[in-house]
């Protein structure tokens, strides 16, 4: 197909060298030594690459993040590591740069690198070129991880070895790694990891929506778009694109990004709820495969001819309309591969979501609360609101990602009883929803004690940590910050009972 073109992020230059075939001897530079630099850098040590792991965070940061033992053992393996600095000697010797997604396009060693010619890959990219089984990349703005879990679960229910990863929180280059060709790794990928990939190419590639987010990195909403459309972008005809016919931002993807691969589409209704009433595109949903409600509510999965009534999606253990469609979509991931019914009716009737979303934690008194500390940006913040039928105590803030608080208000207003805002965001917020009653805390346990409070008031609302922004401002990551709130309600609990 036509390479996807963005005019402000245009694809990434060829010439990075095979992973298998050309890296032993070569020198690499990792940037970024969290999770998937440390994952890249090991396994480039292991093939004979001369690698040098950089972050700008010093030891002493690192450690404090977790990545001690990490390091330490890079060092074992042979790897120098320089840290606290972006000097750009360090790419002096360098024939390629792996970085980390962390890791901004803006950052000066990344610039540098491109003036130079030196060729940049992604971990993604890198985890692509070490693996043997086929990929399913599961993108989007909202329901990724959620998806990608319950991905994961349908395969290993069809009987694949599974390797779930990515942004998911596991390195991909470790699952890579691992997955035997019969395999399948499921992977959630981020618009910042397909920043930097060149051949990245899974089987079945899904998207699941698109609305702002990022934009403080990406911005403007086109260059995000085009990011999340590479995830296509090196499909061929025998591999699988999954669109969403509920979401007008992204149903009609085939044709604008060229898309080469096979179409299928899910959506609430079989005709697809905001497909066109008429012409070419409603016409290519009606006919495709795909993933649907029937007429009873049960989820159907239909592919080349055969169509599979699984289970009724009131039998979900995963609540909310939007977990129905995240249902669908990873019914729809699996089209391309053998199918059991039955096996796939028990895998969703099991699942039941993950850690940091909508988490129910019990109750403390007669006050319930909820981690949502993954919902990073204001449409997973609506997802939460909508989730509720009374008005809720509302814990929000962080670092703001240029999101649309405005466009949220009137919702706000109906569905946050009262509302605690933490970090930097918590001014722009309060200016956004002044009409919602708020207050100030200055940490999370703070903001639980005082969310617990104000409930009490309120005759028992349910509290949410559902904080609309990204958790960097004050916590290692948005898994971090929900443990924390996860401890601040244990130790709350515990004073009640006592």
């Amino acid at each position: 197909m036509a390479p996807i073109r963005d005019p402000a992020f245009p694809i990434p230059a060829s010439g990075v060298p095979r992973v298998i075939g050309d890296w032993a001897g070569r020198r690499a530079l990792v940037l970024g030594l969290a999770r998937s630099g440390v994952a890249a850098a090991r396994a480039l040590a292991a093939r004979g690459v001369a690698v040098t792991g950089s972050d700008t965070k010093s030891e002493s940061e690192l450690a404090a993040r977790g990545a001690g033992v990490a390091l330490e053992d890079l060092e074992a393996r042979g790897v120098e590591l320089e840290l606290g600095s972006d000097d750009l000697s360090l790419l002096d010797h360098a024939d390629v740069v792996v970085t980390s997604p962390g890791v901004p396009p803006t950052a000066p060693l990344l610039a540098a690198a491109d003036e130079r010619g030196i060729p940049v890959v992604g971990e993604l990219e890198l985890a692509f070129q070490l693996s043997r089984a086929p990929w399913i990349a599961i993108t989007g703005t909202n329901g990724k991880s959620t998806t990608t879990a319950l991905t994961g679960a349908l395969f290993t229910a069809l009987g694949y070895e599974t390797h779930v990863c990515g942004n998911i929180g596991v390195a991909a280059t470790d699952e890579a790694l691992k997955a035997k060709e019969a395999g399948v790794i499921v992977a959630e990928v981020s618009s910042f990891q397909l920043e930097r990939v060149v051949s990245f190419r899974p089987r079945v590639a899904v998207v699941l929506n698109l609305t702002p987010d990022h934009l403080d990195r990406h911005g403007s909403i086109e260059v995000y778009a085009g990011l999340k459309a590479r995830v296509f972008a090196h499909q061929t005809p025998g591999d699988l694109a999954v669109l969403n016919a509920d979401d007008p931002a992204t149903v009609g993807w085939a044709g604008r990004f060229g898309i080469a691969a096979k179409t299928a589409y899910f959506h609430h209704a079989e005709q697809g709820a905001a497909a066109p009433a008429s012409g070419p595109l409603a016409e290519a949903i009606a006919a495709a495969d795909g993933a649907w409600l029937d007429s009873k509510g049960r989820i159907v999965r239909a592919w080349e001819g055969h169509k599979d009534v699984l289970l009724p999606a009131s039998d979900l253990a995963i609540p909310g309309p939007h977990n129905v469609s995240n249902a669908l979509a990873a019914v729809a991931a699996t089209l391309a591969f053998e199918g059991n019914a039955q096996a796939l009716s028990a895998a969703l009737k099991g699942f039941g979501g993950l850690a940091h979303r909508l988490e129910p934690l019990g109750s403390v008194g007669k006050v319930p609360f909820y981690n949502d500390s993954k919902a990073t940006n204001v449409d997973s913040m609506r997802t939460a609101l909508l989730a509720f039928e009374r008005p809720v105590v509302v814990i929000a803030g962080g670092r703001d990602k240029a999101g649309d608080w405005p466009a949220l208000a009137e919702l706000a207003q109906a569905k946050i009883a009262r509302l605690v805002l933490i970090g930097e965001a918590a001014p722009v917020i309060a200016q956004a929803w002044s009409r919602v009653p708020s207050t100030r805390a200055e940490s999370l346990e703070a903001a639980t004690r005082a969310a617990f409070a104000l409930a009490g008031e309120l005759d028992g609302a349910p509290v949410v940590l559902s904080p609309g922004c990204a958790s960097f401002d004050q916590f290692k990551d948005y898994e971090d910050r929900g443990e924390q709130f996860r401890g601040a309600v244990a130790r709350l609990r515990a004073e009640v009972r006592s």
